[in-house]
C-alpha cells in the first residue's frame, strides 16, 4: 500500500482575517467555525469514570465552514478536524485536536476559499478548468465523516473514493492511500467495514449510462481493491453506508438517485447531482461474499444513511435501517437553518426489512420514529444478531428541534430507555464494552453534548444498561458537531 505524503502542514487557519461566522447561540454554537488545534490539555471530570476505561475516544467531523473569501453551505461540507480524548487509570483525561491535512484542506487554506466541490458547495473551477480533466472529475478528499482501519492503519473518509491515513495518537495526517486496481470508482460509501482479519470492505459506484455498485475488499498492507461482487442499475441511489452479515453484503438503493452526467460534466455540488425519484421505489440488494451472486428485493421509496445491523435469520436475510420517507433531511441540514436553531422537521424511522427467498418484495416492520446514528456492540455488527442498539434520539411526537437525547432500544422487547441533558444537543453515542464483560450492554456510552449553558463541550459517560450518567468530561473548547466516533484501545 503506497502512501502519498501531503505538503508540510500549515498553522491553524483561523485568525483575525477570518470573517465572523453566522451568529449562533447556546447549543447551536456547535455549528460554528472556531475550533483550535490543541496539542495537549488536561480535562476536568464531574462524577466518577469507570476504573477499566482506558484508551482513546476519536472524534471526526467538519470544523471549518468559513474562510476569508468564501464559505460552505451545508453541515456536511466543512473541513475535517480529528479529536482524541485519552482515558488512563488514575490520571485526568487528556485532549488534542488536529485538522486533517487533506489536499482539499491544503488548497482551500491557501486560497482562503473552498477549492473543491463539497456535499452542497459547487466546484469553484471554471468550465475551461474542468475540461482539463474531462470525464474524470476532481473529488474532495476532505475526510469529515468516518474513521476506520485497514489492518493497523487508521483512515478517515467521506463519500469520495479517497482514504486519508492518520496516526491515532498524534492525529497527524499521513497522506492518501493510492491503489493500482483500475476499479474506476467515482463515489463511495463513507462507512467502510473492517472485519476480524483487518480487511476493509466498502461499496463504490462507477457512473455511466448504467451505474455499477462495486463491493470490494482491501487487505491489510495491500494496494489493490479486490472486486467481490457488482450490481448494475439504471441510476444508483445515494449511498452513505452498507451492512454485512457473515455471508452477504446488503446494499440499499435509495430513491435519491444519481444523475451520472451531472457528476461527469458539470460543476454542481455532490448532492445537486441526485434527484428524488419515488416512482421507482427503492431496492435492497444482497451480494454473496462467497461467489458475488446478487439477489434483490423491492421496498417502498426511502432514504437511509445508517444501518443498525444486518443478520441471517434462518433462510431469511434481515436489515434494520434508520430511514427517512423523503429527501427533505438534506435541506434541513443546511448551515443557515442549523445555526438559527430551526426545527429539524424530519423524523428518522427504524425499519426492519425481511428478505425472503423466492419473494421479490421485502416484508417491512416499522419500529417507530426518533432514532439515528445507531450503535450496537462491536462484536455483533456484521457478525451476529444484536439485541440492543443505542442512538441519538428525537422526541417521536415532534417536540425536539434536533437530536437531544441518547436512546437505548431493546430490539426484541421494544423497550426504550434514555438519558437527556436539559437544553442540549446529544450526538452519536459510542459504545465501549467493559473488558471481560459477558452481557451485550456491559459497558459505557461516550456521548458528545453541548447545552445552552455550557462554555465548552461535555462528553457524557453513560452506563449502557441503566442509562445513568456516571460522569461528564469537559473539553477545553466547543468541539464542532461531527458525525461519528471510534475507539482506539
Amino acid at each position: 500500500m503506497s502512501v502519498i505524503l501531503p505538503a508540510a502542514s500549515t498553522s491553524s487557519p483561523l485568525g483575525s482575517s477570518t470573517p465572523t461566522p453566522t451568529p449562533a447561540r447556546g447549543r447551536w454554537r456547535g455549528f460554528l467555525s472556531g475550533a483550535r488545534e490543541i496539542d495537549d490539555a488536561a480535562l476536568q471530570v464531574q462524577g466518577r469514570l469507570p476504573d477499566w476505561l482506558r484508551g482513546g475516544l476519536l472524534l471526526n467531523g467538519p470544523a471549518l465552514w468559513d474562510l476569508p473569501r468564501g464559505s460552505y453551505r451545508h453541515w456536511f461540507d466543512g473541513l475535517a478536524m480529528l479529536h482524541r480524548i485519552e482515558f488512563a487509570p488514575e490520571a485526568a483525561p487528556r485532549y488534542r485536536s488536529r485538522f486533517a491535512r487533506s489536499q482539499d484542506y491544503l488548497e482551500s487554506i491557501a486560497a482562503g476559499a473552498p477549492a473543491y466541490s463539497a456535499f452542497d458547495t459547487r466546484d469553484p473551477e471554471t468550465l475551461l478548468q474542468r475540461l482539463r480533466h474531462f470525464g474524470k472529475p476532481r473529488s474532495t478528499d476532505n475526510p469529515a465523516v468516518v474513521m476506520s482501519r485497514v489492518g493497523a492503519q487508521w483512515i478517515a473518509t467521506t463519500e469520495s473514493p479517497h482514504l486519508l491515513a492518520f496516526d491515532p495518537l498524534s492525529l497527524a495526517s499521513e497522506g492518501r492511500l493510492e491503489f493500482d486496481d483500475g476499479l474506476g470508482i467515482q463515489i463511495m460509501g463513507a462507512h467502510g467495514i473492517t472485519d476480524a482479519e483487518g480487511n476493509y470492505w466498502n461499496v463504490g459506484i462507477t457512473l455511466g449510462p448504467k451505474c455499477i455498485y462495486k463491493l470490494f475488499r482491501l487487505r491489510p498492507g495491500g494496494h489493490r481493491r479486490e472486486l467481490v461482487g457488482s450490481v448494475r442499475v439504471a441510476k444508483a441511489g445515494y449511498t452513505h453506508a452498507f451492512a454485512m452479515t457473515p455471508g452477504h453484503a446488503l446494499i440499499w438503493e435509495t430513491a435519491l438517485r444519481a444523475q451520472p452526467l451531472g457528476f461527469l460534466f458539470t460543476g454542481r455540488s455532490y448532492i445537486e447531482n441526485f434527484r428524488w425519484d419515488p416512482a421507482h421505489g427503492s431496492v435492497l440488494h444482497a451480494v454473496s461474499l462467497a461467489d458475488g451472486s446478487v439477489r434483490s428485493w423491492d421496498i417502498p421509496p426511502m432514504l437511509a444513511f445508517h444501518p443498525v445491523q444486518a443478520y441471517q435469520d434462518g433462510a431469511d436475510l434481515v436489515a434494520e435501517l434508520c430511514c427517512f420517507d423523503d429527501a427533505g433531511i438534506i435541506d434541513a441540514l443546511q448551515l443557515t437553518r442549523l445555526r438559527a436553531g430551526e426545527p429539524l422537521g424530519q423524523m428518522p424511522r427504524l425499519r426492519r426489512y425481511r428478505l425472503r427467498q423466492g419473494h421479490g418484495e421485502a416484508l417491512v416492520e416499522d419500529f417507530g420514529g426518533g432514532l439515528d446514528l445507531p450503535q450496537v456492540h462491536p462484536e455483533r455488527f456484521g457478525r451476529a444478531r444484536a439485541g440492543i442498539c443505542w442512538g441519538s434520539g428525537l422526541d417521536a411526537a415532534g417536540a425536539s428541534r434536533f437530536f437531544d437525547r441518547t436512546l437505548r432500544l431493546d430490539l426484541e422487547r421494544r423497550e426504550q430507555r434514555s438519558w437527556q441533558r436539559p437544553d442540549a444537543i446529544q450526538l452519536e453515542p459510542l459504545f465501549v464494552p467493559r473488558p471481560g464483560g459477558t452481557e451485550e450492554d456491559d459497558g459505557v456510552l461516550l456521548v458528545p453534548t453541548l447545552a445552552d449553558a455550557d462554555d465548552t463541550t461535555r462528553i457524557g459517560v453513560v452506563d449502557a444498561h441503566s442509562m445513568e450518567c456516571l460522569a461528564l468530561v469537559q473539553a477545553p473548547q466547543v468541539i464542532p458537531f461531527g458525525f461519528h466516533a471510534a475507539w482506539a484501545g
